[in-house]
């Protein structure tokens, strides 16, 4: 039989600290299912890493847009390589474009 802990925390409260004991729990989870994939992914694997519908990521690699291999009529991709296309499409922030406008500026005065 379990132990009861009362407390004096408000309903507010712990319901609070339940909703962030539920969002860690879920964060690990996640990591721990992304550090289970293998390196070399086949198209399902890559769709759901990429939160893509098949067809989307097969008109993807026909248009070559994203980096892939082929052998026969499978397609495989690399778990890092894909890492790598997602980051290429970093959107830059205000502050950043702000920057290199001004060491842009300086440099080429």
């Amino acid at each position: 039989m379990g132990t009861a802990i009362f407390t004096s925390l408000s309903e507010d409260d712990f319901r609070r600290m339940l909703k962030e004991t539920v969002k860690e729990v879920l964060r690990e989870g996640i990591h721990q299912v992304k550090d289970n994939l293998p390196e070399i992914l086949n198209v399902r694997e890559a769709a759901n890493f990429l939160r893509l519908k098949l067809n989307t990521l097969y008109e993807k690699t026909s248009r070559k847009l994203i980096p892939h291999f082929k052998r026969g009529n499978k397609l495989y991709f690399r778990k890092p390589e894909l890492e790598s296309w997602i980051k290429e499409g970093k959107v830059k922030t205000q502050d950043e474009m702000q920057g290199e406008a001004i060491t842009y500026t300086l440099n080429n005065h």
